[in-house]
């Protein structure tokens, strides 16, 4: 089996009082060979990208990232018997993205730039081996390694290039054992890892030693580490399921001890975190007749404090730049989860329909919150991870899957939703969720139209919600800051805004005919057909960077190829 897929796109196209659109190009393909006893087999599969970055206000500043991605993998697969199998995957990508702006220099040539290069190998290995009737033991093990290079800098800084390196691994195994009407699984997991994040060094020009007014030498800053960390999770879990008549129950445990060791951690402070942490979890349902069935669950979960975590440098401005950082007492979070839900089914001769209606609870206890701080003398702002008091999710889904024709699918759902803190938040005094509303939707059609032809059409639906902008301070503006405001780029002082509600609608058309003993299809289509998508962008250089939601793409219009044997 085999498929080739070639598409080009253009981001942007038709926005009235935009900038040119920006050009995205992919190319993939796939392809699966296995041997004539069919035990053994191999798949590879490949990808290639690269998205030019989009300016959605003309501002000369990107609203959406350059892109370059390579892609390459494959899983391999070896039958010892009918009754074991061992697979191997693994995959490895070269990523790299970037923003801010004169995307033709070096970036601490520019106003601004943000800009991260990825390397990223994984491998897995797992072996399953079958007992008695159907009996399986899976034992599997995995690991990633990931090489990043960054630049979060402004103004021509040649001090916030940084580089990290991180490994990461999973070793596990679990038995499920059938017993009749009930099975039990049994398992146990170890996960963990070792990251080093670290600036790089660079020529230190603001202090140079001025001799007669010539500059005599310029001292340079060694390599600043910022964290290294060692994270540890051993686990082991159960659960059991049994079904009696039209009743069916499952129970589950997990078990895990954490630890995570802060290498850095100066003598005063105590550089390890660790905790023992039991979630339960259990499910019921009920058959009340041969086409309503009803389910209850419970259950509990968890996350650890992180020393370091991936969004460490996430935005900067030449107004600032943010760091995260970790209170010294942060306590992992953890989650209590209820759910209700009634699920319709019926088969008609042909067609069918299903349809969900469910309820939901949330409560988090220890709940992860930012406190923002205000900029220092360097315009370095300060983001700390904390805990609030406690917050709580709460409210009901509704979905619809309807197939009237063996052509034609549709599926859509709407979720109706709160989500608070207990307390107001130091952040705006405010107990929402920020960048979470309370209503959210969606819908797909698939339309099979002929054999070679069908339509496919999308549409996401985002309610409003709040959104924190952090402007610059008009009391510690400088005057190109002044300027900035004064020309309506950028609106002085913190506020909250409630965003204008969304609905991104997409469709595509393809058809497909023969093609040396083979299938080629074309295709196009277009992507948030109505440009629903944020128009109240900062402008130029003291931008607020974070002050972004809603759709992730402006209208953008898709066509490709693709040819292959498993096409229909």
């Amino acid at each position: 089996a085999y498929e080739f897929n070639a598409s080009t796109g253009l981001v942007g196209l038709g926005l009235d009082g935009s900038g040119e659109p920006a050009a995205d190009h992919n190319l993939s393909f796939n392809t699966s060979l296995v041997t004539d006893d069919t035990k053994t087999g191999m798949a590879v599969y490949g990808n290639y990208r690269t998205r030019d970055p989009f300016d959605a206000n003309n501002d000369t500043y990107s609203q959406l990232v350059s892109v370059d991605n390579t892609t390459i993998g494959t899983r391999l697969f070896h039958r010892f018997g009918h009754r074991s199998k061992l697979a191997l995957d693994f995959f490895h990508i070269n990523e790299a993205r970037r923003g801010g702006d004169k995307f033709d220099s070096p970036m601490h040539e520019t106003n601004i730039t943000e800009a991260v290069d990825h390397k990223i190998t994984t491998g897995a290995l797992s072996y399953d081996q079958f007992f008695r009737t159907t009996d399986v033991l899976s034992v599997y093990a995995s690991a990633q390694g990931v090489d990043r290079g960054s630049y979060y800098g402004a103004e021509q800084s040649l001090k916030d290039y940084g580089h990290t390196n991180d490994l990461t691994y999973n070793v596990g195994a679990q038995y499920k054992a059938l017993f009749g009407n009930s099975n039990l699984l049994l398992g146990l997991e170890n996960r963990g890892g070792g990251l080093k994040d670290k600036k790089l060094g660079y020529p230190d020009v603001e202090n140079a030693v001025i001799v007669d007014g010539i500059i005599d030498s310029i001292p340079h800053t060694d390599n600043t580490m910022v964290a290294d960390q060692f994270t540890n999770t051993m686990g082991a879990f159960a659960q059991y399921e049994i079904k009696w008549l039209r009743f069916t129950a499952s129970a589950g445990l997990r078990y895990d001890h954490y630890l995570i060791s802060d290498n850095l951690a100066p003598d005063s402070i105590n550089g390890t975190i660790n905790g023992d942490v039991f979630s339960p979890r259990i499910n019921l349902k009920y058959d009340l007749t041969k086409t309503i069935q009803a389910r209850a669950s419970y259950s509990q979960g968890y996350r650890a404090p992180q020393i370091f975590d991936e969004d460490l440098h996430i935005e900067t401005s030449g107004s600032r730049q943010v760091i995260h950082i970790n209170d010294p007492n942060l306590v992992q979070e953890t989650s209590h989860s209820f759910m209700l839900s009634l699920n319709y089914n019926r088969q008609f001769q042909q067609s069918s329909l299903s349809v969900l209606l469910e309820g939901f609870y949330t409560r988090l206890d220890n709940p992860f919150v930012n406190v923002t701080s205000d900029p220092d003398k360097n315009g370095v702002v300060t983001s700390t991870r904390t805990n609030a008091e406690g917050a709580a999710v709460q409210g009901l889904n509704l979905e619809l899957n309807y197939i009237p024709l063996s052509s034609l699918t549709l599926n859509a759902g709407f979720t109706a939703q709160t989500s608070e803190y207990n307390t107001p938040q130091e952040d705006f005094n405010e107990k929402r969720f920020f960048r979470t509303p309370n209503t959210y939707g969606y819908f797909t059609l698939n339309w099979n139209a002929t054999q070679r032809l069908a339509f496919a059409a999308t549409g996401n639906y985002t309610g409003k919600m709040l959104v924190p902008h952090f402007g610059l301070d008009p009391e510690t503006t400088n005057p190109d800051e002044q300027q900035a405001i004064a020309n309506g780029d950028v609106i002085a002082g913190e506020r909250l805004e409630t965003s204008d509600p969304f609905f991104d609608f997409g469709a595509k058309v393809s058809y497909t005919v023969p093609f040396n003993h083979s299938k080629m299809q074309v295709y196009a289509g277009v992507k948030n057909l109505f440009n629903s998508y944020q128009n109240d962008f900062d402008r130029g250089l003291y931008r607020d960077p974070g002050y972004v939601y809603g759709p992730g793409l402006p209208r953008s219009i898709t066509v490709g190829i693709k040819i292959g044997n498993g096409l229909f």
